[in-house]
């Protein structure tokens, strides 16, 4: 027998502090609800447990993420919807001013609706946006840059890949211009009233032509008139005609009109100040042949190349019956042939020898994509002073301008590694991409034109919703693919890490009855050495 040492109550003690500890261990088990508390419980389910936490984490953010996408394409489908409903309501407009059954008035009260339409389409293109980012702008589509103000780069959508050919990167236009003729418009003779076989020169008054007096007498210029000059291009000038004025005043109020910059059509710019007075004139002295062979009539041309270059002149019905502008020669369209190479390397041509109508260049860079560039590009108008019109022919070396594209789709995160991703390009949705910025309805063949250039627009605005549409469809499949991925690796992260709670109870009572037994050997443990004192008593 000893004292110094209690063996039997060191061994119940040292079991006590192992079952206590696996008791402490049991008791936050049940707490947590966690099998797994700290890396020393399970260092390997730890490990794969985390790996399963983190991917669980962005497979939910990535279902929050495609949702926002969602939200992103509807805001942007939701404004083509009013894109389309305004081009219903322009197109409309155009087929009923091709109507004969309108009157000049009438088709201007159109156009200022027109022209308001198209504000509004730019409008939605440019203030649409998702937490500040601009969808129907183009800049979801394609980054660009030219060396020119007035080339544009238009992008229906992504860029596509051409074979052998790089589509994002720099281009190099090279574009030559057919000669050409401007339009001209000739009067009907101005006669002095009274007297039908005197023709009227430039100092004769208005109220002296026998065209401003009606049958019954009546002076149409009574009260002064405006009439509205509205070239193809849609920039307008107005002239105030009044009783006072003479032919020679109307001849520099047109000229004004068609010529100055500002106020008026900006055609002197290309012409130079020695032909700033062609626009306009009333032949006194006719010639043997071309527009003023007529003695007595108003001759109206235009130097602008092409459709920009016609002009339409809107007023009153008796004021356009009593000017006589009726016999019209169309402009020659813009003709142009279209070289383009890689900017980088220009021995490389990518599109050879493109002819086209008219300053839009559409899908030879890529399907997607229009470059738009000066109607004026190459071109040198010049006076023919024999046939009395203005002719344009190319300026020497080539027009040359440069276009860079980059792909700039929207790109959602919408997996939980890297490079799960999806991409989606939104077209450039304004006026301008559409083709609808400059629309004429003030005559009938000019509103039959609008007519064709609005289908294409609400084409284009319904293959772009079409393509919103099936990229939300496929965000929907993708949300229900990441929701059921995230179940299934939270139920496997969960076989890990959390505690059966009805085996870890039976666990904790089997430890805390134990505990008590041993507290109850300890205490017999400890009363072994008082046995010695009835040693010593006896």
């Amino acid at each position: 027998m000893i004292i110094n040492h209690n063996l039997p109550a060191l061994r119940a003690f040292g079991n006590y502090v192992r079952v206590n500890q696996a008791l402490t261990r049991s008791m936050e088990r049940l707490s947590s609800g966690l099998r797994i508390n700290r890396a020393a419980d399970d260092p390997a389910g730890l490990a794969i447990s985390e790996s399963m936490r983190a991917q669980t984490k962005g497979l939910n953010q990535a279902t929050r993420n495609a949702q926002d996408a969602i939200s992103l394409l509807q805001t942007a489908e939701g404004a083509l919807d009013s894109t389309h409903a305004i081009l219903d309501r322009m197109r409309e407009l155009a087929v009923k001013a091709a109507s004969g059954t309108y009157t000049a008035n009438d088709r201007l009260e159109m156009q200022k609706e027109i022209d308001e339409l198209a504000k509004e389409i730019d409008q939605i293109g440019n203030t649409t946006t998702f937490n500040n980012l601009h969808l129907l702008d183009g800049s979801a589509a394609v980054g660009s840059s030219t060396d020119k103000p007035t080339t544009q780069v238009f992008a229906r959508g992504g860029l596509e890949a051409k074979r052998n050919t790089a589509v994002a990167g720099g281009y190099q236009l090279e574009i030559d211009a057919a000669a050409g003729l401007g339009q001209i418009q000739r009067s009907s003779i101005f006669r002095s009233k009274g007297d039908p076989s005197s023709i009227a020169a430039l100092d004769t008054r208005l109220a002296d032509i026998d065209r401003f007096t009606d049958a019954n007498g009546k002076f149409l210029l009574d009260q002064p008139q405006t009439l509205t000059l509205i070239a193809g291009d849609g920039q307008k000038a107005t002239v105030q005609i009044s009783a006072s004025d003479t032919i020679g005043d109307l001849v520099d109020k047109l000229n004004r009109a068609i010529g100055d910059t500002g106020s008026g059509l900006g055609q002197a710019a290309l012409t130079g100040a020695a032909n700033a007075d062609k626009f306009v004139s009333f032949v006194t002295a006719p010639s043997a042949s071309g527009p003023e062979a007529s003695g007595g009539t108003l001759v109206i041309r235009s130097a602008v190349a092409g459709g920009n270059g016609a002009i339409q002149f809107v007023g009153s019905e008796s004021l356009l019956n009593a000017l006589g502008l009726s016999e019209v020669q169309r402009a020659t369209a813009n003709r142009y042939t279209v070289t383009v190479r890689d900017a980088a390397n220009p021995a490389q041509v990518l599109a050879r020898n493109v002819t086209i109508e008219g300053n839009m260049l559409a899908g030879v860079i890529d399907p997607n994509i229009d470059v738009r560039f000066d109607s004026n590009a190459d071109i040198l108008t010049t006076w023919d002073a024999v046939n009395q019109q203005f002719r344009w022919s190319a300026a020497g070396d080539s027009y040359r301008t440069s276009v860079n594209l980059a792909g700039n789709p929207l790109v959602f995160q919408i997996g939980a590694g890297e490079g799960q991703v999806m991409g989606v390009a939104i077209g450039d949705m304004r006026a301008a991409a559409l083709g609808v910025d400059h629309l004429v309805v003030t005559d009938r063949q000019s509103a039959s034109k609008a007519i064709t250039a609005l289908d294409h627009a609400i084409a284009a605005v319904s293959s772009e919703r079409s393509g919103l549409g099936a990229a939300q469809n496929r965000l929907e499949h993708t949300i229900n693919n990441l929701t059921v991925m995230a179940e299934n690796l939270t139920a496997a992260e969960s076989r890990i890490r959390d505690v059966d709670m009805a085996a870890e109870m039976l666990e904790y009572t089997k430890l805390n009855v134990l505990s008590q037994v041993i507290q109850a050997m300890m205490v017999q443990a400890n009363q072994l050495p008082q046995m010695v004192l009835r040693l010593l008593q006896e």
